[in-house]
């Protein structure tokens, strides 16, 4: 965050476009090139095991042909007489044996090439060995193979791979072949006892030519396992001989397919393995994935250049939307810079209807309001130099009267004038309380009694022509509120309301509270006003009187000026009556 600081808007907002983009596009990417991949490789996972299916077929039509061959020599009546009947050694039975028995495996083994040897072992040892064909059985049976084997109840069984035997002459083992034996019972034709075991040789070189010519434009490799997880094909020479375990392959379980994805010596394969029918040997594949996915490769390399492309193109839109916008927005900047530097005489033009224009218009009303308050605060530290000199006349004013006061009080002591002494004491207590040592508030228990003072003085000029009467809740005298605010309203209800009237009257002050508010009532029982007089009245519309330096009209002001419109001025009056003022003011 601290990096984009000194950047511009418009370049935070083409990096924060670009960052959204690149990382939505990007996981878009990722997402489709996830499952584009994933389809590919299952795709090729079908193909593959077609394949290694029809490897597998290959091979299996050859095993089924051995397996169908060893029936047909099993089952041949010849065959199972010979070995059945005894044998005597009558010259027309060995020549029977010689040109007509015999012969049988030779003429089979021309007719299927495929076949690298045949020969059968004869549990009648009086029957002699003839060439590599007829032996007798008790040459293999000490082979532990045959041994569990003629004892089960097995009646057909194939041979791991092994070296091709030979029991006439010798050969030379660097020239013999591996091949797989398929190993036959054959029974008497006269009883169910064991008469012979046919042994068909099949060279492995034939039984998996098939993986030499694989068929898959994606080919890894094809090879055979056996069940104790050896490579016993060739056509992968360097793999011939090794271990499956030792590749990283798993070895399936008896007669189970394996179809799934593994790491083969660190490369990502696809890994296919199945049974072949009859033989405990597996056809296994091992196909690298990247065949597979190459085009997908391609996919994301195009992917990139479109997002590149697309990053470009969108930025440089971005960039030109942006601009478009703070344009506007760098003429409000340039109004603030203006203001800042002094000038409140400014605006901004307001073309449009939506938050730029907002903003216009807001800063529009800024402008003028604090343009207005500037204005005020002028006006305002104009009144107060204006009050500064008030208060400084009033620091000499008020000593100047109060010692003219005191004198006047003297003399009227020395000449035994009671009425002049009460007259001047009263007047110095109501200026005292007026000019409140400068203060704007006063205590209401203040404001009473510069009311009463008022009243006495004014006793003295009408001459007992009104009473006073004063209802006082001792509650509210602690509060505050504006000075001489009274002392008017009591002055008008003298002069308006009780002098016309050419007849003794009454004024009542009353103060008290009520919930959360002061209330002060001035009534008196004069000549009472008109509606239209009310009326006037509370719109501030009454010239001063000539006996008081306050009218309503001023009381309104300073009542607007202290509480805003927090406040309640009432006033009730009716012709030959009287009049009520009622002041409603905030506990303070």
């Amino acid at each position: 965050m601290a990096l984009l600081k000194p950047l511009g808007v418009t370049t935070k907002f083409v990096l924060t476009f670009i960052s959204i983009l690149t990382v939505s596009m990007s996981f878009m990417g990722y997402i489709l090139y996830y499952q584009s991949s994933h389809a590919a490789i299952a795709q090729g996972q079908i193909l593959m095991m077609q394949n290694v299916l029809q490897m597998r077929n290959s091979m299996n039509q050859k095993t089924d042909m051995v397996q169908n061959l060893s029936q047909i020599i099993a089952f041949d009546p010849k065959i199972q007489n010979f070995l059945g009947t005894a044998f005597s050694g009558d010259p027309f039975q060995l020549i029977d044996y010689r040109y007509n028995i015999a012969p049988i495996l030779g003429n089979l083994m021309q007719q299927n090439t495929y076949i690298h040897a045949m020969r059968i072992f004869m549990t009648n040892n009086e029957i002699p060995e003839m060439n590599d064909s007829f032996l007798h059985l008790k040459r293999v049976q000490s082979d532990p193979w045959y041994a569990s084997y003629i004892h089960s109840t097995v009646v057909g069984d194939w041979q791991g791979l092994h070296t091709e035997k030979s029991f006439i002459g010798t050969f030379d083992p660097s020239v013999q072949k591996k091949v797989f034996t398929y190993d036959r019972k054959i029974d008497s034709s006269n009883s169910t006892a064991l008469a012979g075991v046919l042994e068909i040789e099949v060279d492995r070189e034939v039984l998996f030519d098939g993986l030499k010519n694989p068929q898959s434009e994606h080919f890894g490799s094809i090879f055979v396992v056996d069940r104790r997880g050896e490579i016993v094909s060739n056509n992968v020479p360097q793999l011939a001989g090794e271990s499956a375990k030792s590749l990283g392959l798993p070895i399936p379980a008896q007669g189970t397919e394996i179809n799934k994805i593994m790491d083969i010596k660190g490369v990502r394969s696809i890994v296919i393995s199945v049974p072949l029918g009859g033989t405990e040997l597996y056809v296994t594949g091992v196909f690298p994935v990247s065949p597979f996915i190459e085009s997908m490769r391609l996919s994301l390399k195009w992917i990139i250049v479109i997002l590149v492309s697309s990053l470009i193109l969108l930025s440089g839109f971005v960039t030109f939307i942006t601009h478009a916008l703070l344009r506007r927005m760098k003429v409000l900047v340039k109004a603030m810079k203006q203001v800042r530097e002094g000038s409140l005489n400014v605006s901004v033009p307001v073309v449009a209807n939506d938050e730029f224009s907002q903003m216009a218009v807001s800063f529009n009303l800024m402008t003028a309001r604090i343009h207005d308050l500037v204005e005020t605060v002028y006006k305002s530290s104009i009144m107060e130099k204006e009050a500064e000199l008030r208060v400084l006349e009033s620091q000499i004013n008020p000593h100047f009267l109060y010692n003219t006061l005191a004198t006047i009080s003297w003399v009227a002591r020395k000449v035994h004038s009671s009425e002049i002494t009460h007259l001047s004491n009263s007047l110095a207590k109501f200026y005292r309380l007026v000019l409140n040592k400068g203060k704007s508030a006063i205590l209401v228990r203040d404001e009473i009694e510069m009311v009463k003072a008022y009243l006495e003085i004014q006793k003295f000029r009408f001459e007992d022509m009104f009473d006073t009467e004063f209802r006082i809740d001792d509650r509210v005298l602690p509060y505050m509120v504006p000075k001489n605010i009274l002392q008017p309203l009591v002055e008008n209800a003298l002069s308006h309301g009780i002098e016309p009237k050419c007849c003794h009257g009454t004024v009542i002050i009353e103060a008290g509270l009520q919930q959360e508010s002061i209330v002060i009532r001035i009534i008196d029982d004069g000549v009472g006003m008109t509606p239209d007089q009310v009326g006037a009245v509370l719109k501030g519309q009454v010239r001063r009187t000539s006996g008081s330096g306050f009218a309503v009209k001023n009381i309104i002001e300073r009542l607007n000026s202290y509480y805003v419109n927090n406040y309640k001025l009432e006033l009730f009056s009716r012709p030959g009556i009287g009049t009520v003022f009622v002041i409603t003011l905030p506990k303070e």
